[in-house]
């Protein structure tokens, strides 16, 4: 009969397991000296060998001829364990063996000592799945457990363990295979089985196995069974559902190249050839994932584990792109991936995701004019004051009054950014914002909390602890004491304060915007301002003296 590759290549020795350094040595260090735990937890992602190891333990604590802390494998009582012949060792599996019952049948069975070897040794697989009454049976016996017997608890999911069961064994954590080493061991095998395996193929098999061993040989088993001993990249990609990196490469190229008829084209004959949607995009995260990889780092090949021809084009294309691109085409597929995980119409996702990452440089590209915009507009408006008086008083051949000059420039640019901004805002421009001082917006500030009460309760709530110190050109500054910054942070959030701010228009029929600040720093800067604004009436008057006369 017919055994498959991953138990015929099981490893029989701790020196054959695979990338698990870490503890193996600790493990034959342990046996080497009698330092034997009675009880041990092995955790890890599938197919790294836990299970394994425990029943390589299980020989090794019993061996009758130790190997430099490995069991013989040739002595008669290893023999009976691999034969299961000997009933000393017993494999249980907590998914199916999972109630308080078995629990209590297996405590009644451990006080009996072994029959044939020096250790009772019990491994419970996948123990996450017990039930509680289960685990807190079980957890005398792991606490004060016979000495002939050692436990081995097996998972893929220690989070769900209680602290109880952690704290009493010696956890041992089974790290992801790395993409090298199992193309290494693959190798070997291909070589034992005199098999023509193509290298590009190897690292198909392990990139697409998330660091499982077990699940890179049960793909190479596929490969094997339909190649009869020459496994081409070609096969490989059609047996595995994967596409082919050269069309995903094309496809990329299209995207940048902001051919969409192409691209989608791609995608179409993807589709035709039978290749799985959902594995598709998972093909095309990890293709912007090297993308980023290469892009980001001076010596990809660390992390990209792929050949010299590969790893060029992935340099060369990302060359092509930004780094925000990838970023973004990441966030879509990733975004992608789980709406088609639920929906029956997985390819008009994925087309869709395709479009969007055709059209993100455009989208970047406006969202960057728009920042840049945004930053050329931020003048402050005690500076736009500032300049036009002197402006003014450039081309003044008459002197009037400083009070005069300071409250027709306050009017008159008061009204023009009313008349700029009509276009931009949907309020209208209905009352002069000379009507507007702080002292009228302190005096209606209940009634403006009342009407955001009605619409929004929780933007209230923040509101409330903020109180109006300030109103120059539009602006409305709101100041938080001290204890209150979060309610300040969630108020300037774009969409609370946009709510706000077209309350406050709506309200004083105007163009309002809000400053939230912290008390503390309010009456600094308003201080700052006040000393600014003095200082320079203060050299005008030096300059021109106080009778002043405007010439018309």
């Amino acid at each position: 009969m017919y055994q498959a590759l991953y138990r015929q290549y099981r490893p029989k020795t701790f020196d054959d397991v695979l990338g698990q350094k870490h503890i193996t040595t600790t493990l034959k260090n342990q046996i080497l000296k009698d330092n034997i735990g009675h009880a041990y937890l092995f955790s890890g992602t599938r197919g790294t060998g836990k299970t394994s190891t425990a029943k390589i333990l299980s020989r090794a604590v019993n061996c009758i001829d130790l190997k430099d802390g490995n069991p013989c494998n040739k002595c008669e009582i290893c023999k009976g364990i691999l034969e299961d012949s000997i009933m000393d060792v017993i494999e249980m599996d907590a998914a199916s063996n999972r109630r308080i019952d078995d629990i209590r049948d297996l405590r009644e069975k451990v006080i009996y000592p072994p029959s044939r070897t020096k250790y009772k040794v019990y491994i419970i697989d996948e123990v996450h799945m017990l039930t509680t009454e289960a685990f807190n049976a079980l957890l005398k016996t792991l606490e004060e457990p016979p000495k002939h017997l050692i436990f081995i608890l097996a998972t893929t999911e220690p989070e769900k363990l209680p602290q109880t069961i952690l704290s009493r064994c010696q956890r041992f954590d089974f790290r992801r295979i790395s993409t090298r080493d199992m193309s290494d061991m693959m190798e070997k095998i291909g070589s034992d089985l005199n098999l023509d395996i193509d290298q590009k193929v190897l690292n198909l098999i392990a990139r697409n196995s998330d660091g499982a061993m077990r699940d890179a040989l049960s793909l190479l088993d596929q490969c094997v069974s339909f190649s009869e001993g020459n496994i081409r990249y070609e096969d490989a990609t059609t047996i595995l559902g994967i596409t082919n990196n050269d069309k995903i490469l094309s496809i990329i190229d299209n995207i940048i190249d902001k051919d969409l008829k192409l691209s989608l084209e791609g995608i179409d004959g993807i589709i035709q050839d039978g290749k799985d949607i959902h594995q598709f995009i998972k093909d095309l995260s990890h293709h912007f994932r090297n993308l980023m990889i290469a892009k980001t780092t001076k010596d990809p090949n660390e992390l990209l584990e792929i050949d010299d021809e590969s790893l060029s084009r992935y340099i060369d294309q990302a060359g092509k792109v930004q780094l925000d691109f990838i970023l973004k085409s990441l966030d879509i597929l990733t975004e992608a991936d789980e709406k088609a995980k639920w929906s029956t119409q997985a390819r008009i996702i994925l087309e869709m995701a395709i479009i969007q990452i055709s059209r993100l440089e455009e989208t970047l590209s406006l969202e960057d004019r728009i920042k840049r915009l945004e930053m050329g507009i931020k003048v402050q408006p005690k500076d736009i004051g500032e300049k036009r008086v002197e402006r003014k008083l450039e081309t003044a051949k008459a002197k009037p009054r400083v009070e005069e000059i300071k409250k027709k420039e306050k009017k008159k640019v008061a009204s023009e950014t009313i008349e700029e901004s009509k276009d931009d805002h949907p309020v209208a421009r209905q009352a002069d914002a000379l009507d507007i001082d702080i002292s009228l917006i302190k005096d209606k500030w209940k009634d403006i909390l009342q009407l955001i009460k009605k619409e929004k309760m929780n933007i209230y709530a923040l509101l409330i602890e903020g109180r109006p110190i300030d109103y120059q050109n539009g602006l409305i500054t709101i100041a938080y004491k001290e204890p209150y910054g979060f309610h300040r942070q969630a108020v300037n959030s774009p969409q609370n304060k946009e709510f706000v701010e077209n309350t406050l228009s709506n309200y004083f029929k105007t163009k309002i915007d809000i400053s939230l600040i912290m008390e503390r720093e309010g009456k600094e800067d308003l201080e700052d301002e006040k000393k600014k604004k003095d200082k320079v009436i203060k050299e005008v008057i030096d300059f021109f003296g106080e009778d002043l006369v405007e010439r018309k």
